[in-house]
């Protein structure tokens, strides 16, 4: 008995000892380790303010985009405030602030409903949803959404418009991570300033401070291009915050500043939160800077021409339905934009609208007769020097088809050179594989309109240019094919093209080889040091176009500035080429979405010097004039603003 009181006595010894020595370890030796780990579970990593986004240059380091300060009003919740006194401070404050309380989503709405309502709700939820929610069927998420779903639009109609503005300034106040600064409302009046600096004391939570906004140099210059930047919404939110953004971010939400968020965004400051104390651990960074293609001076050169033109040609007869005007400038030996112009004009005021350059399309008459007989000429249904007789059109059951006026017998390069249509239109039949005879039916292959559509694209027609801007048409593509359309389109008066497509079409005619992928940005910048450049991109070539029929196509398009119908466009000393456009179109005139008044819309392409192309200009102008018994007087809108602008350009 003894000897066993004695063995368990060494072995509790022996435990004690062990529990000693580990004691020992985790105390004494690994002291400091768990002292860190232990402050690191108190310690949460938060980012604070964002420093300002990257300016945005023009080709020459000219500012286009600075950054100004803002007087901005946040709200930072705290601790001792229950939800309901939250509701209760943004009634107290609404009155207080102008909000753009439009931006309040019926989704918001429900949620406030449910926040206050819930239990309405919680009967109205079917007793076998209830049931798989409390089994774990159905997650927390897919629960709240089934509650939000029965919220009825009856239910909601409790709530007032002032009502809504305290909603909606709830939601703002509870937008984002709790330890954030909730963004109120920036470019906050002197007035509101001064209220809420001097009143933070009594607004529990609400504080001001100064924050970054855009400022735009030269006025509304390129702002449809440049973009904007705003809060994140609702329907990012997931795609931001994979992205490592907090809700309460800043971000670019269209054109440019959408398209390199990733660049112009500054870099936050981080913080270490402890204890309830924000401790700076990392500066912030500012954003990179974007140096774009555009030349600021031929920009404004290209915006001035539009707007006087605008202004002017609204005195004139037959513009009761001119608005609007489109300009592009681009190098057509890499596809680089020197200048991207769209100018409107409502009730006297002319306003920016460039991104009119790449989502607006229009039929664009001839000015696509050089891709045009470049189908024939590579197809073999057309030679160079070939004459034919310049006459009217006649296919069964449909109205004669005729040039402006009858020309007789011309060539290849008088064709171009006074816009012939009839020429267009042998050679689109012979494509088509008619054997034309007068007032006979005409039926054309299958393969006709593909064989010109795919033409077309090689210049850029009919397909997006690759501008590093969202939302870019690539036109309308006509559905029904038969003789009469495949003429039409042949003389640009079916499909449809945007002012940037007409550009990467004669830029591409003007070097002759190679269709460059449009782009606005030159390189990216960061402290002074280029972080990328973006070399030009070439979408597809002509090397399987003979080299003889381009070179016959520029011969005709210098024949159309200097003796054609695009004399006087460009003054001889630049050695210019292009060709003019005219064609009939329709516009609402009474606002019932019925296309029902006749319109002229047109046109004009060019490049210079035709030796060395250091210049392609397209010009669109919808609507210049309109049919009417009493007159058939067309302003010359393109001429006037083409002349101006190449007779500015040195």
């Amino acid at each position: 008995m003894v000897k066993k009181v004695n063995i368990l006595n060494i072995f509790l010894y022996i435990v004690f000892f062990l529990i000693l020595v580990r004691l020992y370890y985790l105390q004494i030796i690994k002291n400091d380790y768990y002292q860190e780990l232990l402050s690191s579970l108190n310690e949460k990593e938060v980012l604070g303010n964002t420093m300002p986004r990257g300016k945005i240059y023009d080709c020459n380091g000219n500012i286009l985009v600075d950054n100004t300060l803002v007087r901005t009003i946040y709200y930072k919740q705290t601790d001792n405030l229950t939800v309901q006194e939250e509701i209760e401070l943004a009634y107290k404050v609404k009155d207080y602030l102008e909000l753009d309380y439009s931006k309040l989503t019926k989704s918001y709405l429900k949620d406030f409903f449910l926040l206050e309502n819930e239990s309405i709700i919680l009967e109205r939820i079917p007793a076998e949803k209830y049931d798989s929610y409390k089994k774990r069927k159905i997650s927390d998420i897919e629960y709240y959404q089934l509650k939000k779903s029965l919220i009825t639009d009856t239910d909601l109609e409790i709530y007032d418009e002032e009502d809504k503005k305290a909603i909606y300034l709830y939601y703002l106040m509870n937008n984002g991570y709790s330890y954030d600064d909730k963004i109120i409302k920036t470019n906050a009046t002197e007035e509101e300033f001064a209220f809420f600096s001097e009143s933070n004391s009594k607004l529990s939570g609400f504080d001001t401070k100064y924050t970054y906004d855009r400022y735009y140099v030269y006025g509304d210059t390129l702002k449809n291009i440049f973009g904007s930047i705003g809060p994140i919404t609702e329907e990012n939110k997931s795609y931001y915050l994979e992205k490592g953004y907090s809700l309460n971010d800043t971000v670019g939400i269209s054109n440019l500043e959408y398209m390199y968020d990733d660049y112009l965004k500054g870099e936050k400051e981080v913080y270490i939160l402890k204890d309830g104390e924000k401790i700076l651990v990392q500066d912030g960074k500012l954003g990179s800077d974007l140096y774009l293609t555009i030349d600021i001076n031929i920009q404004r050169l290209v915006d001035e021409a539009l707007t006087s033109e605008l202004l002017t040609a609204k005195s004139a007869p037959n513009t009761k339905y001119l608005d609007r005007s489109y300009v592009t400038i681009s190098n057509p030996n890499d596809g680089s934009i020197l200048a991207i112009s769209g100018k409107m004009i409502q009730n006297g005021k002319v306003s920016d609208y460039s991104i009119g350059t790449i989502t607006d399309t229009m039929a664009s008459g001839s000015v696509v007769k050089g891709a045009s007989i470049l189908v024939g000429y590579n197809e073999g249904k057309v030679k160079i020097g070939e004459f034919m007789v310049d006459e009217c059109i006649k296919l069964k059951a449909t109205p004669k088809k005729c040039s402006i006026y009858t020309m007789g017998y011309i060539n290849d390069l008088e064709a171009i050179q006074k816009s012939s249509n009839v020429y267009q239109f042998k050679i689109a039949l012979r494509v088509g594989g008619v054997n034309y005879r007068y007032d006979q039916p005409a039926y054309i292959n299958d393969t006709a309109f593909d064989i010109y559509r795919s033409y077309f694209a090689k210049f850029g027609l009919g397909v997006k240019t690759g501008i590093d801007l969202p939302r870019e048409s690539s036109g309308y593509k006509g559905e029904l094919e038969d003789a009469g359309l495949l003429m039409n389109l042949a003389i640009g008066q079916y499909d449809t093209y945007t002012n940037l497509q007409l550009n990467q079409y004669i830029a591409t005619l003007a070097n002759g080889k190679n269709r460059y992928q449009m782009h606005l940005v030159k390189n990216i910048q960061k402290n002074g040091e280029i972080i990328k450049t973006f070399e030009p991109v070439i979408l597809n070539d002509l090397s399987d176009i003979d080299e003889k029929y381009i070179q016959r196509v520029k011969l005709a398009l210098q024949l159309v500035i200097s003796s054609g119908t695009g004399y006087g466009y460009i003054s001889p000393s630049k050695n210019a080429s292009g060709k003019t456009g005219t064609s009939e179109t329709f516009v609402d005139s009474d606002s019932d979405l019925k296309y029902e008044t006749e319109s002229i819309s047109t046109s004009f392409v060019g490049y210079f010097p035709s030796d060395n192309p250091k210049y392609a200009i397209s010009i669109s102008t919808p609507n210049i004039s309109y049919v009417n018994k009493y007159s058939s007087y067309i302003y010359p809108f393109n001429k006037n603003v083409i002349r101006k602008i190449t007779d500015a350009i040195n």
